[in-house]
């Protein structure tokens, strides 16, 4: 489990509280800060011009975002960043988190791992979206986390795996019945 927290002085830093439903960056807006979130929950979304909601990640305590935009030749965000609870954020500006990378190699070990998780968990994201049926979607999902998955509801898990709410809902039942996973307090396991 990383723990960036263990391995900063947070009585130096930039820390700011949000409140729930509170816009932290909006679309298109130049990222100029790298965001370490010490509690709560942020979520960064995108509306098609037709109004679906997509969601391109959840963040909880110990999750990093701007970081890779804050680098970027085009750093300006992709979608909203809104607080979906209250949280609290450590702010590092662009000279702060290099040296803090620079001079804190558990950091930047922690920082590393992070970075690389994050790029396997883009990769199963890119063939989630690949692979043309719910089933083998949910399947393959399923077999990448070691066969469980914790969703908040159907609705999160379609908009996961980019279907809709009733034909994931259907497939869930589906591969209930016929013995494949098991679904208990919003708890996915293969069988």
């Amino acid at each position: 489990m990383r723990d960036f927290i263990k391995y900063i002085n947070i009585q130096n830093m930039d820390i700011k509280a949000y409140q729930k439903d509170r816009y932290i960056c909006y679309e298109n807006d130049l990222c100029t800060k790298v965001y370490l979130v010490l509690s709560g929950h942020i979520r960064i979304i995108s509306t098609t011009s037709n109004g679906q909601e997509i969601v391109y990640k959840d963040l909880y305590a110990n999750d990093l975002f701007g970081q890779n935009l804050l680098f970027s030749n085009n750093p300006y965000y992709r979608g909203d960043v809104i607080c979906m609870e209250d949280s609290k954020l450590i702010e590092f500006d662009k000279d702060t988190f290099l040296l803090t990378l620079s001079t804190n190699k558990e950091f930047l070990k922690e920082f590393l791992n992070y970075q690389s998780e994050d790029s396997k968990k883009l990769n199963q994201t890119i063939k989630v979206l690949s692979i043309p049926s719910c089933e083998e979607k949910l399947l393959y999902l399923l077999q990448t986390n070691n066969g469980t998955i914790r969703i908040k509801s159907i609705t999160d898990l379609a908009k996961r795996l980019n279907i809709t709410r009733e034909a994931t809902s259907r497939t869930v039942h589906h591969l209930i019945k016929t013995n494949k996973i098991t679904y208990l307090e919003n708890i996915i396991k293969l069988k």
